[in-house]
């Protein structure tokens, strides 16, 4: 497996798939790549999909900062200039830092079950927070199938008992230890962008379970309203590990977003009704890429 150096020293490693726009995935607290499980295999048919380790940081009060430049490191290394990045939950956070600080390796945004940080938002409730951490347990199984219970909808866990488990069983073998998950536990809690997200200038797509408890969907509503340009997508009935139940959904609309078919959209609707292609996801494409659109659209009509 391929790595490189963190900016403590150590090893990032890393895996690469496929061919195609570049896409960094950033996984969440405690999880690791394994967790990109359904997205790698589809994303990486339209994108060179690439996944990574979180490490624990030194920093607790300026941790994110850390692992953003991590992140900025191993896009370095592999030389893609701008990427996609999309991040889930802490890595939302990681995500939102990268194109913060370093504009010029992102190009689109997806930030999935995640927030803005800070202390303004709808925080979980003491009882979710207790399972998170499996409170009450008395086995590391029966910790984690406690947390992951309340990541997940009871609807997800009837109809696919299976899959949870074998999440479970993963979520076991690739813990990172106890004090790396709490160091990074204190990392995404001192973490605060709610100022400064509205200088992200990343086109930025965020999705969100509306039954997600352990980052309620106002915290959702709340980043989609302060990213300028931004839109949300909630799916109605899903947990927080949202990108795992609705995979399917989540594949489609970020690869739509990344490869700008909504943008193709437009100027084939434009087409239709013989206007100008007007609004915020037109006026974001440089003008070669407009006439592109344009004469896709024409052909759609054809």
């Amino acid at each position: 497996m391929p790595s490189t150096t963190a900016t403590d020293g150590s090893t990032i490693e890393y895996e690469v798939h496929g061919d195609g726009p570049t896409l960094l995935l950033v996984p969440g607290l405690g999880f690791g790549p394994w967790s990109f499980f359904k997205q790698v295999p589809a994303l990486s048919r339209r994108f060179r999909t690439v996944t990574f380790a979180l490490r624990a940081p030194n920093d607790r009060d300026h941790g994110i900062t850390e692992l953003a430049r991590d992140a900025a490191a191993l896009l370095d290394r592999l030389g893609t200039g701008r990427a996609h990045v999309l991040g889930t939950s802490l890595g939302g956070f990681v995500a939102q830092e990268l194109a913060l600080a370093r504009p010029d390796l992102v190009d689109r945004l997806v930030l999935i079950s995640t927030s803005y940080g800070g202390r303004g938002g709808e925080r979980m409730s003491a009882r979710v927070l207790a399972a998170m951490f499996g409170v009450g347990s008395f086995s590391p199984e029966g910790a984690v199938r406690r947390g992951l219970k309340a990541a997940t909808s009871a609807r997800y866990r009837a109809e696919h008992p299976g899959e949870f488990d074998r999440i479970v069983g993963d979520r076991l073998a690739f813990s990172p230890s106890l004090s790396s998950y709490l160091r990074q536990v204190g990392a995404g809690a001192n973490f605060d962008a709610s100022g400064r997200v509205r200088d992200i200038e990343a086109p930025t797509l965020v999705i969100h379970g509306s039954e997600d408890r352990l980052v309620p969907v106002a915290n959702a509503r709340a980043l989609a309203r302060a990213v300028p340009r931004s839109r949300l997508r909630v799916l109605d009935g899903a947990g927080h590990l949202v990108f795992i139940e609705r995979a399917e959904e989540v594949n489609e609309e970020v690869a739509s977003f990344l490869l700008g078919v909504e943008e193709v959209r437009v100027a084939r609707q434009s087409h239709v009704t013989g206007g100008k292609p007007e609004g915020l996801l037109w006026r974001r494409l440089p003008g070669h890429a407009r006439r592109l659109a344009s004469k896709l659209g024409e052909l759609l009509t054809r």
